[in-house]
């Protein structure tokens, strides 16, 4: 199951956890990115800020911090985990569903939850939560939809972290496989993104290579480019997975954090099928044994 992006080590949380009110909203960030200056022995840690979230889009996140009088700017793709001040009963129960793998269940719940207006950046997030649902419940035709609608405003790496790609080589439902046909050269790249990748564990797997192949090299969706770039190795034979290994490895830590889980279960598979045992044995350790905050919602 592919659990949140936000990997938390354990006393590597800063202490710098601003202030706590009741209806605060708490956003988890990634380390920023070292200076020249900073010192290397020891890992940067996740911080915890409180405040009021004012917007957060593919570039910033913009928070009243808790004590301050002017909105802090920091950089979107730092945010790794975002829990609101106020969730209404409904959202609860519908997050409640998603996070015990209820994904059917919580298909419904989640879009419901949508009327009742949560801020926009929660809506993208709600939204991009019912498509990984619907794909993971076998409703790959309203899956893509949802991605598809998702995808005519920019969405901050957070909501991007979570499109229903297939990062793990399984054969989808065959209704699905149906779908992803229908939708290979959608106007929507996330949507192509999306369908590709599960076209990849069919027969004919070579349109979705093709356009895989394409998206890589949009300029003008950074992040999807990424991900198109790291599913392209799911087609790599052993040999050939041996001997870019540790380039693939390094160019997946270079993600920012929230966007690396994904890659780190492709690649994970990859070197085990590869016999790359204790490439894949570290990797495991990472994304199963490393401390989480899953699903921060009660």
């Amino acid at each position: 199951m592919l659990r949140l992006i936000c990997c938390v080590l354990i006393g590597l949380v800063s202490t710098e956890v601003i202030a706590q009110a009741d209806a605060a909203d708490q956003v988890w960030l990634a380390p920023s990115k070292r200076t020249e200056t900073a010192s290397r022995w020891y890992p940067q840690p996740v911080t915890v800020i409180s405040g009021t979230i004012v917007s957060l889009d593919n570039k910033q996140l913009a928070i009243l911090v808790t004590g301050d009088e002017v909105p802090r700017r920091i950089a979107g793709d730092r945010v790794l985990w975002i829990r609101p001040g106020s969730v209404s009963e409904k959202e609860t129960a519908a997050l409640e569903l998603f996070a015990d793998g209820d994904y059917a269940g919580a298909l419904r719940p989640l879009i419901d939850s949508l009327a009742e207006r949560p801020p926009v950046w929660r809506q993208q997030w709600l939204s991009m939560l019912a498509a990984y649902a619907a794909k993971r419940s076998s409703r790959g035709q309203i899956a893509l939809e949802l991605v598809s609608q998702l995808d005519t405003r920019p969405l901050a790496p957070y909501v991007l972290a979570w499109l229903p790609i297939a990062w793990e080589n399984q054969q989808q439902p065959a209704a699905s496989i149906e779908a992803a046909a229908q939708r290979l050269a959608d106007p929507s790249p996330a949507v192509r993104l999306v369908a590709a990748s599960w076209l990849l564990s069919s027969p004919n797997r070579s349109p979705a290579a093709a356009e895989l192949k394409r998206i890589s090299v949009d300029a003008n969706r950074p992040v999807l480019a990424r991900f198109a770039e790291s599913l392209m190795w799911r087609t790599a034979t052993p040999p050939q997975v041996a001997e870019q290994a540790s380039s693939w490895q390094e160019k997946t830590e270079q993600l920012p954090m929230v966007l690396q889980t994904g890659p780190l279960l492709l690649l994970r598979d990859k070197f085990e099928a590869a016999g790359l045992e204790r490439e894949a044995e570290q990797l495991k350790l990472s994304l199963e044994l490393t401390p989480v905050i899953p699903y921060p919602i009660k």
